[in-house]
């Protein structure tokens, strides 16, 4: 008895969400039932997989930026299992057609080197972007295998429901022969982007990120990684973000929007 309400709590979730963890938009509950039933029931009795239906289920009309919060902060195999499902279903929108088709710009597309070394989230450009909070830091080391160019864990400390964590997912960055790297995230199974990087400084490192749905590639914006605030690089690194800027887009580094960064190392 003590199992089975769990069990049909998640199964209620299900058909009255609009959202999932990167599959918001729930357009056919019964498609999702007869794809998804067994891992779902599953999914309502661990605790933390049924506290994400729920987290979900409150999202509303927010397609992409609330499920994403509501997938980071809460994770467990339970809950990665239940999304590949609902991505392999197919049976619902995922909601990346609210942003647009990624088109490359002037810039040529540069190699990724062998990064290493921790870098933070200091700004962004265009895109609705799906993690706009301070304290993002990106930590590469080199791949442990031969198709792993590097290895990658991505960090950010979350608060929802007053409860705080520190969140993380880890991956890896694959070269394409488009010139685009694939960042692959483990504890995200069927979430990938495509990084197309503009420029990199000892210091600083410009990426053009689109996500990856197959066919189509959508555009989530240009976000600029710094090893340390943008108030506290050299005045060199700055001039030649903003060339860049203004050679790929047309406007310069005083049109991203700025994320915190001082302090969150401490």
């Amino acid at each position: 008895m003590n199992t089975l309400r769990p069990m049909v709590m998640s199964l209620g979730l299900l058909l009255t969400t609009r959202s999932f963890a990167f599959a918001p938009a729930a357009d056919d509950p019964i498609c999702l039932l007869k794809s998804c039933a067994v891992t779902l029931l599953q999914c309502g009795i661990e605790e933390e997989c049924r506290n994400w239906l729920g987290c979900v289920r409150g999202c509303g009309d927010d397609k992409i930026k609330c499920p994403s919060t509501c997938g980071f902060f809460y994770q467990s195999d339970r809950i990665n299992k239940t999304s590949q499902c609902v991505f392999d279903s197919r049976c619902v929108d995922l909601g990346f057609a609210i942003l647009p088709n990624y088109e490359h710009g002037n810039r040529p597309t540069l190699p990724l080197p062998e990064l290493t070394g921790s870098y933070w989230f200091a700004a962004s450009y265009g895109g609705t972007h799906i993690f706009d909070y301070d304290c993002q830091r990106f930590d590469f080391a080199a791949g442990k295998e031969a198709s792993q160019l590097i290895r990658v864990n991505f960090s950010v400390p979350l608060t929802l429901n007053g409860a705080s964590r520190l969140t993380s997912a880890h991956g890896s960055f694959l070269r394409l022969n488009s010139g685009a790297v694939e960042v692959a995230y483990e504890n995200f199974s069927g979430y990938h982007e495509r990084w197309y990087l503009l420029d990199l400084t000892p210091d600083s490192l410009l990426a053009h990120v689109c996500i990856d749905a197959g066919q189509v590639c959508y555009d989530y914006g240009t976000v600029l990684l710094t090893k340390s605030a943008m108030s506290e690089l050299a005045p060199g690194i700055l001039q030649q973000i903003d060339h860049v800027a203004r050679e790929q887009y047309g406007g310069g580094i005083g049109d991203f929007k700025q994320s915190r960064v001082e302090g969150c190392g401490d």
